[in-house]
C-alpha cells in the first residue's frame, strides 16, 4: 500500500486509540504474547509504515508491495488496497473491533514515543513536508533514474509505483531519465506534482474511485495522444513502469 492509503488507515483506526488489546495472534516471528492487555497510546502513519504505540514500545507495520489489512471498527468494515492472505501476520482484538494485517513486515521499536524518531519533513502527506529539503535530496541523486528516485523512501516517503507512474505521465518525463538531466524548474514541477497527486490519491481512495481515475498505471493506451503505452520493468528496483513513448521521450542531454 502507498502512503495515502496508510494515511486513510490512520484515520479509520483512530477509535482503537486508548483501547486495550484483548487478544493478539498471527504468524509473525516476533511472537504475539507481548501485546495482550496493553493499551494503544497512539496510531499513526509515516510513508508506508503504520505504527501502533504502546506504553513502552511500538510496533511498526510495513506493508511492502502487496500488504493489506482488514478491520472492523465500531461495526464498520474497512480494508486496505489488496486481497488478504490466508493467515494474518499480526492481528489485534479490541472491545470495539479487530484488525488483521497481511503480507507485511513487523518490527518492534524500543521507544515510548516512536513518532519523535520519524522525519515527517519527507512524508509526502505530512503537514511538516519540506519541499526545499526534498529538492536538495533529489538533486543530489544525479545518476539515479527518475523511476528509482521517486520510490526512494528517504526522499519521497509514501510514494509507491502507482504514484510514480501517474506523476511521470503528468509531468511528461520518461522513467529512465536521470535526475541530473532535469532543469531546476523541471525538478520543481516533479516535486509539486508528486505532492499534489498524492493528495488526490487520498481523496479518490476515500471515495473508492482510485482505480477508475488512473490514467496510465495498468493501462494500455496513452490518454493524451492515443499511442500504445510502453510497459517495462525499470530501475534498480525493477518495478513495472507505464509510459507513453511519444509524450515521455527518452532524454539524451542534461538540463541546466
Amino acid at each position: 500500500m502507498e502512503g495515502p492509503s496508510l494515511k486513510l488507515a490512520e484515520a479509520q483506526l483512530k477509535p482503537f486509540k486508548g483501547k486495550k488489546v484483548l487478544a493478539a495472534s498471527g504468524n509473525t516471528k516476533l511472537g504475539t504474547e507481548q501485546y495482550a492487555g496493553l493499551e494503544v497510546k497512539d496510531i499513526f502513519s509515516w510513508g508506508k509504515h503504520l505504527v501502533f504505540q504502546f506504553p513502552d514500545f511500538a510496533v511498526r507495520i510495513h506493508f511492502m508491495l502487496f500488504g493489506t489489512y482488514e478491520a472492523d471498527v465500531d461495526g464498520i468494515s474497512v480494508t486496505g488496497d489488496y486481497k488478504r492472505a490466508r493467515v494474518p501476520r499480526l492481528a489485534f482484538v479490541f472491545d470495539n473491533g479487530q484488525i488483521s494485517m497481511f503480507n507485511c513486515s513487523v518490527k518492534l521499536i524500543e521507544s515510548k514515543s516512536a513518532k519523535r524518531e520519524y522525519d515527517f519533513s519527507i512524508d509526502i502527506l505530512s503537514p511538516k513536508w519540506d519541499k526545499a529539503k526534498i529538492k536538495k535530496l533529489l538533486a543530489a541523486q544525479k545518476e539515479e533514474e527518475l523511476a528509482d528516485a521517486l520510490l526512494d523512501q528517504e526522499i519521497f516517503a509514501g510514494v509507491g509505483n502507482i504514484i510514480k507512474n501517474e506523476v511521470l505521465s503528468l509531468v511528461k518525463q520518461n522513467p529512465r531519465t536521470k535526475v541530473g538531466m532535469l532543469k531546476s524548474r523541471e525538478l520543481d514541477a516533479l516535486i509539486d506534482e508528486t505532492r499534489a497527486f498524492s493528495k488526490q490519491f487520498l481523496a479518490w481512495r476515500k471515495k473508492f474511485v482510485l482505480r477508475k481515475n488512473l490514467k496510465v498505471h495498468g493501462r494500455g493506451t496513452c490518454p493524451y495522444c492515443g499511442s500504445k503505452l510502453t510497459k517495462q520493468k525499470t530501475g534498480k528496483r525493477e518495478r513495472w513502469a507505464y509510459w507513453c513513448p511519444i509524450d515521455q521521450p527518452k532524454r539524451e542531454r542534461s538540463g541546466r
